[in-house]
C-alpha cells in the first residue's frame, strides 16, 4: 500500500510541475484532504454498496471548477481502481512533497481551547524558528485535553499539554526516588 501512496502522490507532483502550478494544486489538495477526511465522507466514498457513478458525481457536484482535472482524474481513478482509503494517504503525501519541494511544511495544532491570532502567530514563529522554514498552521480544539497543545509538525511532535507536563513530573519523582 505505501509503494501505491508514493507512486499515485508522485505522479500527481509530476503534473503538477509540468504545468507549473504546484502552489495552486498544493491549496486545492489541502481542501480535498480536508473536505474529504470527514468520517461521513470517508464512510460514503468507501461504501463499497454505493456504485462508482454515484460517487463520481459527488465529486462533480463537489469540485466542480475548484480544482484541476488532473486532481479530478486522480480521484475517478481511486473510485475505479477500488483504492478509495489511498485517497487521504495520497493526498496527505503529495501535500507533503508539494510543501517541501516549495521550502516549507504543515503543522497541525491541536489545543484544548481555541487559540487567539497571537497565540497562533506566537506558535507559527517559534516553529519557524525550531524547523527553519515557513510554516502553515492548522488548529483544531480537543476538549478532552486537560489544558495546553500539542503541535504534530515535520515528523516531530512537540507536546506542551498539561497531560505531558504532569507525566514527565511523575517520572522525575520517581527516578529521584530509585
Amino acid at each position: 500500500m505505501a509503494g501505491l501512496k508514493e507512486h499515485y502522490a508522485a505522479k500527481l507532483l509530476e503534473l503538477s510541475e509540468k504545468g507549473n502550478i504546484l502552489e495552486k494544486d498544493l491549496e486545492q489538495a489541502v481542501l480535498l484532504r480536508d473536505t474529504l477526511g470527514d468520517p461521513k465522507v470517508q464512510a460514503f466514498i468507501g461504501d463499497p454498496h454505493i456504485i462508482d457513478p454515484v460517487k463520481h458525481q459527488l465529486f462533480t457536484d463537489s469540485f466542480s471548477g475548484k480544482i484541476s482535472d488532473h486532481l479530478v482524474k486522480f480521484l475517478y481513478l481511486m473510485i475505479h481502481e477500488n483504492q478509495e482509503a489511498l485517497i487521504i494517504p495520497v493526498l496527505t503525501e503529495y501535500i507533503d512533497r508539494a510543501n517541501r519541494r516549495l521550502g516549507k511544511t504543515e503543522a497541525k495544532v491541536v489545543a484544548a481551547f481555541t487559540l487567539t491570532e497571537e497565540q497562533t502567530e506566537s506558535i507559527r514563529t517559534a516553529l519557524i524558528k525550531k524547523l527553519g522554514m515557513p510554516v502553515d498552521i492548522s488548529v483544531t480544539v480537543d476538549p478532552e485535553l486537560i489544558g495546553g497543545f500539542y503541535v504534530l509538525a515535520d515528523g516531530h511532535i512537540f507536546d506542551g499539554t498539561v497531560k505531558s507536563s504532569f507525566n514527565n513530573m511523575k517520572r522525575t519523582l520517581k527516578e529521584r526516588k530509585l
